[in-house]
Formats: C-alpha cells, structure tokens, sequence
C-alpha cells in the first residue's frame, strides 16, 4: 500500500488551522504538487500512471491524532483531525493505493488518472 499526500490539501489545512503545517506530519510516500486541494479523493477507484508503475486508488486516509505531533520538534502542537472534522464533517487527508504494476518513481515524475473501465 501507498500512501500518497497532495501538497495544495496540506496547506488547505494550514489555512483552517492558522499554523504551518509540516507535510511530513502525514507520513505519506509521495507527495503530489499540482493538484488542487482535495483532488485526491475524486480519484477513488482510478488507476493512476506514474511512467510505466500504476496504482490503484482505494480508500481515503482517515487521519488519527500522530499528526497533530511536529515532525521537527516532537511537541504536540496542533489539533488536526478535530479542526476537520468541524471543517468538513470529516478527518481525512491523502489516499492509500495498491501497487499493480511496480517500478521506478522519480520527483517530478508525471502523474495521470487512467479512464476506469466502463461496465
């Protein structure tokens, strides 16, 4: 599984918490630059390409209070998931994928929303 975090959602949080907000508090393996806040969770149970690797998307990531913990200073800090929850009735961020075709991802490497299969 891996999880990936869009960078405009993280500062979407910057702005309802009224702090900066360390991408690295939500542990994710790749990071998305260029997509606008939330996209990510339009991608549900699409295939993304990223060069020859494709990843399936499956669920969105329900975020628990780790992330209210500066990955720089290990202090408690913010309260994340509770500003979230009164935000948007919700406390996710990012989204988990399964591995189809594995490979090697670079930075920079494009990202594309495959076409789901019609029935």
């Amino acid at each position: 599984m891996v999880s990936i975090i869009n960078l405009a959602s993280v500062r979407a949080i910057e702005d309802i918490v009224g702090a900066p907000v360390h991408p690295l508090r939500f542990r994710g393996n790749l990071h998305v630059e260029g997509w606008p806040a939330w996209h990510e969770f339009d991608l549900l149970d699409r295939t993304l390409a990223i060069g020859d690797v494709r990843l399936k998307v499956v669920k969105r990531i329900v975020r628990c209070t780790a992330i209210n913990v500066d990955p720089d200073t290990a202090q408690r800090d913010l309260a994340i998931p509770p500003a979230l929850q009164r935000k948007f009735s919700h406390a996710d961020c990012g989204i988990y994928a399964e591995v189809i075709t594995g490979g090697t991802i670079s930075a920079g490497d494009a990202i594309a929303a495959e076409q789901a299969a019609l029935l």
